[in-house]
This record gives structure tokens, sequence and C-alpha cells, in this order.
């Protein structure tokens, strides 16, 4: 019987060996190719998709500033004004009452100064104020007023009527007192016109007057009502020497 050449066997061994070997190396090349083909597709359909969503995301931020704090829109959209303007107390500061006036559109007529008096004459802006406790409405109208200052404090005002509009009567002026200044206790001097049905007012003077400025008051020589008007719910002619019968 034919025995073949160990030589040719281990020829064969080797030649199967490397067979193999090439095979398991091709199949390793396939499938590298295959993932990386895979990958590669992956990676392009996300960005296809991608892009509308980036898109969109810059049309929302394009109207923002860069470095723009996002904060939640106001719930009410336009100032309101308000029920009842800011009020007066005696003392304040002159920047404080003009603050006032600005808001309340009042105008300026003169202002005098001597030494560290001071007064204003002014226009009140008419606007409408409400008196404690039962809210009673009166206007700031129907006279010009002498706003005094002593180092820069509110002492006093002094009403006079302006021919362009109704006078105050007693109770409208006592009313707007307690309205002005709704947390002082104010003594309040006021001549009434005698002949007038109304009893208008003819000259008032709420608080006290500079010494420097007393020549001001006091034009005719009607008597003064005198009156202290308390914070409510104190009722307004207390302590009053005329009768108002409010």
């Amino acid at each position: 019987m034919y025995q073949p050449c160990p030589q040719i066997w281990h020829m064969a061994s080797m030649a199967n060996t490397y067979g193999k070997h090439m095979a398991t190396t091709v199949a390793v090349k396939v499938k590298l190719y295959v993932c990386s083909r895979l990958a590669i597709a992956t990676i392009l359909v996300n960005m296809i998709v991608g892009i509308p969503m980036v898109q969109a995301n810059n049309d929302d931020s394009s109207t923002e500033k860069l470095g723009a704090v996002r904060t939640l829109p106001s719930l009410q959209t336009r100032a309101k004004p308000p029920l009842q303007p800011t009020t007066l107390h005696l003392g304040m500061l002159q920047k404080q009452f003009f603050e006032y006036a600005k808001d309340n559109n009042w105008v300026a007529i003169a202002t005098i100064h001597r030494g560290e008096f001071t007064v204003h004459k002014l226009q009140p802006g008419g606007e409408g104020l409400y008196a404690l406790p039962d809210r009673k409405l009166v206007y700031v109208r129907g006279f010009t007023a002498n706003v005094y200052f002593e180092s820069d404090r509110l002492v006093g005002i002094r009403l006079v009527p302006d021919n362009r509009d109704r006078a105050l009567t007693a109770p409208e002026l006592l009313t707007l007192v307690r309205a002005w200044f709704p947390d002082d206790a104010l003594s309040v001097i006021y001549q009434v016109a005698p002949s007038d049905p109304r009893k208008s007012i003819v000259e008032t003077l709420i608080g006290t007057i500079p010494k420097a400025f007393e020549w001001d008051l006091g034009k005719t020589s009607l008597p003064f009502c005198r009156t202290i008007v308390f914070p409510a719910p104190v009722p307004i002619n207390t302590l009053s020497t005329c009768s108002l019968n409010l």
C-alpha cells in the first residue's frame, strides 16, 4: 500500500491552516467594513434629522439679545392710576412735596426765599382725594396755594380763591384738609364770605405761617373761624369756633 511522504503531509497541513487564517481575516474585515458603513449611515441620519430642530431652536432665540435674562411677562400689562394719590404731612421735605405736585400736575407760579424760609405759589392740578373714614371725595381745585417751608420742611399752606373756578365751602375745605393730611392733627383758620349763600371760603391757613411771611395773612377784615382737624375716625368739626352743621 502506498504511503504519502511525511513532507507532503506537513505541507498540506500548513496549507489548510493558512486557508483557515485567511478566511478568518477576510470575515473580520468584512464585519468591520459593514459596521463602519452602518456607523456612517447612522451619523448621516442623525445630522439630517437634527437640522430642523437646530433651526427651530435658533428661530426661537433669534429675538433675544445675547446675554439677556429671560423673565416671565407681567400679569399687569398696563399700569393703572392709584385710587388715592400720595398724601401730605407736616414736616415733609420740599423734594417730597414737589414729587406729589409733579405727579398731580400742579403748576408753579412764583417762589420767594427769605433766609431759611421759602414760599411757593402754586396752581393745584385738580386731583381727587378721599377723606376717611367714609372715603368722601373732594377735588383739589378752586384756589391757589402758598406753600410755606422752614429749613426745607413743610409748615403750612395758605389757600386763596381762584376766580376761574368755584370757591370751596367750609365743609369742602375741612374735608380736603382731612384727605390731604390723613395722619396729622391740624390747626385750620379760615374766613367765610358773609353775604354768600354758599358760605364760600375767602382765605385759609392750614398749619402755620413763618414770621417772615405773616403779612400775607388776613388781607380782609373778616374774622377767622378756628378749628382743629383730627385724623379719622374723629369727626371733622370736633373743635371749632364756627358752627358748620357738618
